[in-house]
């Protein structure tokens, strides 16, 4: 996701100035603490199912979850109010974990024919 961050701020920095380029990160950004709540929900799920002995309370993980799609829907709303621009670099950075599980489906194929071969 990194990689392709950097490779998302010159892209839009290249065709929607500094405004796509803001609005890109903050897209990122949002993606990135989303990913990460995710996979702590998940986790705390899984252990709750399983051992029942989970750290996390329910509600925390509810709360989260709103929070999540919140805070896109908000930041979404203000960079369309301030820029067109900033939101296209918005909705791109939002995008990116799309971009990096593509490319993660990528290498494991690309590894799984060589072996095959």
């Amino acid at each position: 996701m990194i990689g392709l961050g950097g490779l998302g701020v010159f892209l839009c920095t290249w065709f929607w100035q500094w405004q796509g380029c803001v609005g890109f990160l903050i897209g990122a950004s949002i993606s990135y603490v989303n990913h990460r709540w995710l996979e702590r929900m998940v986790d705390a799920l899984g252990e709750r199912i399983t051992t029942g002995r989970s750290s996390e309370r329910g509600g925390v993980l509810v709360v989260r979850a709103v929070l999540r799609y919140l805070s896109i829907g908000v930041a979404a709303y203000v960079i369309f109010k301030v820029s067109r621009a900033g939101l296209y670099g918005f909705l791109s950075g939002v995008c990116l974990p799309i971009a990096a599980i593509a490319c993660e489906v990528g290498v494991e194929l690309a590894k799984g024919l060589r072996q095959e071969i």
